[in-house]
């Protein structure tokens, strides 16, 4: 994995001006990181490509505004609280205070919660009860994490239940 010029130098991403000056001097003169001392050529590089950056405030300002790009791009595809399966099974799910199931499709399920495809709206934070094909002793406490509404009147909402269930992909199958 790439290093980021931060880690180069070895500084956090908060180090000033002064220290980040101060920093790349203690490298390439007084640790004979140059190759003129007899430092490394290709660590000297690396040194000076991230000192070249960092020095400058606007180049400092786009490479951290990149870096963020990536880390949230990282973060939204590798740091799920569980996996996610995409799944097509129909559930049965009743809102707090209502007294009817309703239908919907699920998209995808961990064992934190479901992706739901409805003919309904159902707010942010609603409590919401889960149960499944033939199933309903076995139903799931939950409440709704995120809502969205798609096009020819159907919505699309987030589902998490209140404690992991493990075994959500065989209550889907059934």
């Amino acid at each position: 994995m790439k290093r980021t010029y931060y880690e180069i130098l070895g500084i956090t991403q908060a180090a000033p001006q002064e220290i980040i000056t101060a920093v790349y001097r203690t490298w390439m003169y007084a640790l004979k990181m140059h190759p003129d001392l007899g430092g490394d050529e290709s660590l000297a590089k690396e040194i000076n490509a991230a000192y070249d950056i960092l020095k400058d405030p606007e180049r400092r300002a786009k490479y951290n505004s990149k870096m963020l790009k990536k880390q949230k791009a990282s973060f939204s595809t590798e740091h799920r609280r569980a996996p996610r399966f995409r799944v097509n099974a129909e559930i049965a799910v009743m809102l707090q205070g209502d007294e009817d199931w309703r239908r919907a499709l699920t998209l995808d399920a961990s064992a934190m919660g479901l992706r739901v495809k409805s003919s309904f709206f159902v707010e942010i934070g609603t409590h919401v009860t889960v149960a499944f094909e033939g199933s309903v002793s076995e139903a799931i406490e939950s409440h709704v994490k995120w809502s969205k509404e798609l096009a020819d009147d159907q919505f699309e909402f987030g589902i998490e239940f209140f404690s992991p269930v493990p075994d959500i992909l065989k209550r889907l199958a059934a």
